[in-house]
């Protein structure tokens, strides 16, 4: 197959892409001294779609995540347009949206979606760092590879450093424990600070709001990433409705994937932070419901502080 004709099926689907052999990740991943899978594959597709960036804010009833998680399941969305386009090459593939072995941003890279930058995000010149990204391997002989050309950086720009409230990102590299993003995503006891500077229900976006790469980025919106009113989460769900009940109603968000139960100790930390108390009594029923320490200890914690003990 030409690569003009593969390039001609993926432009239709995605708003960047990138084609390599795949011995170019193959060797690129042997001098970086990383592990990887066997490829039965001969060609690398990179794949990427932008999502916009919308802003809403926390109200007393209602809690707000990373923007990131608006409108559809970017996994969902990205696995059926490649499913879309791959199916018809009538050619052996497989693929994956985050969740596999392979370092998706140094294939991105490689290919020249965009470049690495200090905020550990792949930088696009036309998209900035709102790009969801996913590979595809393709058992297809392409004539050439298609590999965009990135002379961009961040130099000696530190923006997105200063703004990171818990310093998870500096010049010598990346502290993912220290992450907003990564710690309130994971199910453990929180320390106070940790729980002081969090301020989203799900994820992180300060270092992608600050960073002037993305200056006028962020304004496509593809029909998917339309907002579903299931952006902002009622707290009253989060503390009444069964697991299966809340993931009914907000079917589709890619804040689900890691549970509700999460999403209710990151609704403790925020109701703590806006000294909310309008929900102390759902909150003190959760204990004899949840046993978990992580989320038990945390619930605990709250309530005697919104108690003022």
């Amino acid at each position: 197959m030409t690569l003009e004709a593969l390039k001609k099926i993926l432009s239709d689907s995605f708003d960047v892409f990138g084609v390599m052999h795949k011995e170019t990740y193959e060797k690129a991943m042997i001098e970086k001294e990383k592990p990887f899978p066997i490829i039965p594959y001969q060609t690398i597709v990179v794949v990427g779609i932008t999502y916009p960036r919308r802003t809403l804010k926390h109200t007393k009833t209602h809690l707000v995540p990373s923007f990131y998680t608006f409108g559809q399941d970017y996994h969902e969305v990205l696995k059926t347009r490649i499913e879309r386009c791959f199916e018809g090459l009538k050619v052996p593939y497989s693929y994956g949206v985050d969740n596999h072995p392979h370092d998706e941003r140094l294939a991105a890279v490689l290919a020249g979606i965009g470049f690495f930058g200090k905020n550990q995000l792949i930088i696009n010149d036309t998209f900035g760092s709102y790009l969801f990204l996913g590979m595809v391997f393709v058992d297809l002989k392409i004539d050439r590879e298609f590999i965009l050309e990135v002379i961009d950086d961040c130099k000696d720009c530190r923006i997105c450093l200063d703004a990171c409230p818990t310093k998870a990102i500096s010049e010598t590299g990346y502290e993912v424990s220290k992450c907003i993003s990564h710690y309130n995503q994971t199910k453990r006891l929180l320390s106070d600070f940790e729980m002081d500077k969090n301020y989203a229900l799900f994820g992180c976006d300060i270092c992608q709001m600050v960073c002037p790469k993305n200056v006028k980025k962020g304004q496509k919106v593809h029909k998917e990433f339309e907002l579903s009113g299931k952006e902002m989460v009622s707290i009253e769900d989060l503390f009444t409705l069964s697991e299966k009940q809340f993931k009914e109603k907000y079917a589709h968000m890619a804040y689900l994937w890691k549970g509700k139960t999460l999403l209710m100790r990151n609704a403790l930390m925020l109701m703590n932070k806006s000294k909310n108390d309008l929900y102390y009594n759902l909150i003190e029923s959760t204990l004899t419901k949840y046993s978990m320490p992580w989320y038990h200890e945390t619930a605990k914690k709250v309530l005697k502080n919104l108690k003022g003990v």
